[in-house]
C-alpha cells in the first residue's frame, strides 16, 4: 500500500480549499448542496451495488458504529464530572466523528470499491445519530423536533435504496448505474474543498479543553473501535473501515450544529480544527499498522 498516494492527494485537496477560504470568502452554499444532494448520493448508491452484502456483517458494523458514538460521549461526559466541567457542546464533536469528508477518499483510495462499501454502512447510523441524538444535545430540545432533518439529507434514502437493491439482489441498468458512477467522481474533491473552506474559518479557542475534547474524540475512538472489531470479530476490510472511523477527527456537522443553535462553536469548531490536524499523523499511522 503506498501511503503517499493514499494521504496525500487527500490532504493537498483539503488544503487548496484552506488557501481558498483565507485568500477569499464566497458563498459555498451552491458547491456543498452539489455535493450532498448529487455527487455523494450517487458515489454512495453504486458502491452500494459493488459487493454483495452480508446482512450479518451490516448489522455488525452499524452496531460497532453506535457503541463507538455513544461509548465516547459516556467517557466525555465522565471525564467531565470528574473534572467538574460543564461542556454539553463538547459531546458532540466528541461523540460524532467526521465518517464523509476524510474517510471515503482516504479508504477509497486505500481499498477500493470494497471499502468504500463498508465506509458506507459505517456512516448511517453516524448520520442519523448526528441528527438526533447530535442536535438534541445541541439544541437542548426534545429529538423528536430534529428527526424532520433525517428525511432531508438524501445521503441517507441513496444508501438505503443502494442496501435493498443489493439484498434483494435487484440489477440497476448499466445505463443508469455509468452516470451515476461518472457524477459519484465530483463527490469526493468537492467535499474535501469544502472542509479545508470550513477550517479556513476556525480560531482555535481555550487550548487545553480543546486538546482533551480532541485525545477524548480520537484516542477513546480508537480504544473503543479495537475493542469493537474483537467484540463481533470483524475481519478484512471490515475491520480495517471500522478501526480507520473510529479514530477520525470530529465531523463537521459538529460545528454546524454548535453554531446553529449557539452551543460552544467556537471551542466545538477549535476540536474539529484540531483533530484534523491530529488526523494527518494518525491516518498514515493506522493504515500502515493495518495493512
Amino acid at each position: 500500500m503506498n501511503l503517499a498516494n493514499i494521504i496525500l492527494p487527500t490532504f493537498i485537496v483539503i488544503l487548496i480549499g484552506f488557501f481558498f477560504g483565507r485568500a477569499r470568502r464566497v458563498d459555498m452554499s451552491a458547491v456543498v448542496d452539489i455535493a450532498l444532494y448529487i455527487g455523494l448520493p450517487a458515489l454512495v448508491f453504486t458502491s452500494m451495488l459493488k459487493k454483495s452484502i452480508v446482512l450479518e456483517d451490516a448489522m455488525k458494523v452499524w452496531a460497532s458504529a453506535l457503541i463507538i458514538m455513544i461509548g465516547c460521549g459516556v467517557i466525555a461526559w465522565i471525564v467531565f464530572r470528574a473534572l467538574k466541567k460543564e461542556h454539553s457542546g463538547l459531546y458532540i464533536p466528541i461523540a460524532i466523528m467526521n465518517t464523509v469528508n476524510i474517510p471515503f477518499p482516504i479508504i477509497y483510495l486505500a481499498f477500493g470499491a470494497e471499502g468504500l462499501f463498508a465506509a458506507t454502512l459505517f456512516y448511517i447510523p453516524n448520520a442519523l445519530l448526528a441528527f438526533t441524538l447530535g442536535v438534541y444535545i445541541a439544541s437542548k430540545k426534545h429529538w423528536k423536533e430534529s428527526v424532520k432533518e433525517i428525511f432531508k439529507v438524501p445521503l441517507i434514502y441513496a444508501a438505503i435504496l443502494g442496501l435493498l437493491c443489493n439484498l434483494l439482489r435487484i440489477e440497476v441498468p448499466e445505463i443508469i448505474v455509468r452516470p451515476l458512477d461518472f457524477i459519484g467522481l465530483m463527490a469526493l474533491p468537492l467535499t474535501l474543498i469544502t472542509l479545508g473552506y470550513n477550517l479556513s474559518g476556525i480560531k482555535i479557542t481555550s487550548f487545553p479543553t480543546t486538546l482533551l475534547a480532541s485525545f477524548l474524540r480520537m484516542g477513546a475512538g480508537i480504544v473503543l473501535g479495537i475493542f469493537m472489531v474483537h467484540l463481533f470479530d470483524l475481519t478484512g476490510i471490515l475491520r480495517s473501515v471500522v478501526i480507520l472511523n473510529s479514530a477520525m477527527p470530529a465531523a463537521v456537522m459538529s460545528s454546524v450544529l454548535a453554531t446553529k443553535y449557539d452551543n460552544e462553536a467556537d471551542l466545538v469548531s477549535s476540536v474539529v480544527f484540531v483533530t484534523t490536524v491530529i488526523s494527518l499523523i494518525t491516518i498514515p499511522l493506522l493504515l500502515t499498522i493495518l495493512s
